[in-house]
C-alpha cells in the first residue's frame, strides 16, 4: 500500500481526534492539533504512547524552535519528551536534528496498518465458542487486569490502567471488548472511533492461549460490529514485529507507513 502523505498525516491524526471527547473527563489529557505539530498528553499514563508529539511540520528556518516548544512542553509535565516520525514530518533532516539535540531513536519503528473498504469486505466465519462481551462500567476492573496479565505488565500497574480506562467507559466512540471461553476472560482489545474510521488498541491474549485463534476471533466479530456502526477504514499500529503484522494482515490489513520514535532521556 502506497500512500501519499496529505492521507498518512489525516491517518495520524485519527487517534487525536477520538481522544478529545475525553478532555475534561480524563484528568490531565491535552489534545493540541496544529498545522505545525499534533500532541497528546497524559501525565496519569507516563507512557510514550499516551505522551507523544508528532507530525512536525516545519520549514528549516523554524524547526529549531518548534523542538524547543515540545520539549519544554513534556518538561513542564515532568514527561520525557519523545517525537514521533513519520513520512509525513518535514524537514527531512529532522532526525539528524533530534540525535544532536540528545533525542535517542526507539527500536523497532512502529508500523501503522490498514483495513480499507470494510464495508465492501466479507466477514470470516468466527468459532461460536469464543463469546465476544463489550465492557461495561463494573467490569473496567476485569479488563484491566486481563489486559496487564496479556501484555505480562506487573500487578502494580492494574490500578493506574482502570484509572486510565474508567473515563472512556460509556463514550460513545469508546469501545472496549473482552473475549471468552466458558466464563473465563482470555483476551482484550479496544475500538476507538471517529467519523468512519476506526483504530484497534489493547489487543491482548493471556500467554498460556498464544498461538490459539481466540485474538483473531476476537478482533473479527470487533470489527464486524465496527463495520455495522458505519466504519469503514481501521487502523493499527505495532512494534510487536513481523508475526503480529502476519496476523493483522490475516485479518485484512496492508501495511499503510512506519513511524520512528525519538525521546529524551
Amino acid at each position: 500500500m502506497e500512500l501519499d502523505l496529505q492521507k498518512i498525516a489525516k491517518y495520524e491524526r485519527i487517534m487525536p481526534l477520538c481522544m478529545q471527547p475525553l478532555i475534561g473527563a480524563m484528568p490531565g489529557l491535552e489534545v493540541l492539533l496544529r498545522d505545525d505539530l499534533t500532541l497528546i498528553s497524559s501525565p496519569d499514563y507516563p507512557s510514550p504512547d499516551a505522551n507523544q508529539a508528532f507530525l512536525l511540520r516545519a520549514t528549516e528556518e523554524t524547526i529549531e524552535a518548534l523542538i524547543d516548544e515540545v520539549t519544554e512542553y513534556f518538561k513542564s509535565r515532568a514527561l520525557s519528551p519523545a517525537i514521533y516520525l513519520s513520512p509525513a514530518c518535514t524537514p527531512s533532516d529532522l532526525p539528524k536534528r533530534l540525535s544532536r539535540r540528545g533525542f535517542v531513536k526507539q527500536e523497532p519503528d512502529e508500523s501503522w496498518l490498514a483495513f480499507e473498504h470494510v464495508q465492501a469486505a466479507q466477514v470470516p466465519k468466527t468459532d461460536p465458542k469464543i463469546v465476544v462481551r463489550q465492557v461495561e462500567k463494573s467490569e473496567v476492573g476485569l479488563f484491566a487486569e486481563v489486559m496487564a496479565a496479556a501484555y505480562e505488565m506487573p500487578p502494580e500497574w492494574v490500578p493506574m490502567l482502570i484509572k486510565t480506562l474508567e473515563p472512556s467507559i460509556g463514550q460513545s466512540n469508546f469501545r472496549h471488548y473482552l473475549g471468552f471461553i466458558g466464563q473465563q476472560p482470555l483476551a482484550t482489545i479496544t475500538v476507538m472511533r471517529h467519523k468512519d474510521y476506526a483504530i484497534v488498541g489493547s489487543g491482548g491474549v493471556l500467554p498460556e492461549h498464544r498461538g490459539s485463534t481466540m485474538i483473531f476471533n476476537l478482533a473479527v466479530n470487533v470489527l464486524a460490529q465496527a463495520r455495522g456502526e458505519g466504519v469503514d477504514t481501521i487502523l493499527g499500529q505495532t512494534t510487536l514485529g513481523p508475526l503480529f503484522e502476519r496476523f493483522l494482515r490475516i485479518c485484512g490489513f496492508k501495511l499503510a507507513f512506519k513511524r520512528t520514535g525519538y525521546i529524551l532521556e
